[in-house]
């Protein structure tokens, strides 16, 4: 079970509970609505750190989720990268997609992509050498779009072995 969490006025709940239903089997639950922490924001960059905002959404101990997922629009960074789609934190079960630079007018498939694509890493997974995998690692929109919405077969027996 995966707790779905989202920044105050986004709607995308059901979108991501279908992709992990869909393309994982995994089931999620609505976790309900959080603020962006504001010392996550980084003036030097114009971007926020998603490390900061993971801390944010939590899942709340005692519940029932194997894991917590967020869903931001917000501008968000890794070490050695302009910007990123999403990050996973494994050891905190914790991942976060962030809308920000999916917009246009395929931003559902997008977002679906990017949610597997980073419950993939909550799983195990790493980056897929395979470009049509959603486990590729993507560094630009057209490599997302390029991507299928599903893992490819060597992926899927690598979660299922």
């Amino acid at each position: 079970m995966t707790t779905v969490y989202q920044q105050k006025g986004l709607n995308y709940f059901n979108l991501v509970a279908e992709s992990l239903k869909t393309f994982l089997d995994t089931d999620a639950r609505d976790g309900g609505y959080f603020d962006i922490p504001a010392e996550s924001y980084n003036p030097l960059r114009k971007q926020y750190n998603p490390v900061q905002i993971a801390k944010t959404i939590t899942a709340p101990t005692g519940t029932h989720s194997d894991f917590g997922f967020g869903i931001i629009d917000v501008d968000i960074y890794a070490r050695g990268l302009n910007f990123i789609f999403g990050l996973a934190h494994p050891l905190r079960r914790i991942a976060i997609v962030s809308l920000y630079r999916l917009s246009g007018t395929k931003i559902r498939e997008r977002i679906a992509k990017e949610v597997v694509h980073e419950m993939g890493h909550l799983l195990g997974l790493s980056h897929c050498r395979k470009s049509s995998c959603v486990m590729y690692f993507s560094n630009t929109l057209e490599d997302t779009d390029k991507k299928e919405k599903s893992i490819c077969g060597t992926c899927r027996s690598r979660i299922e072995a």
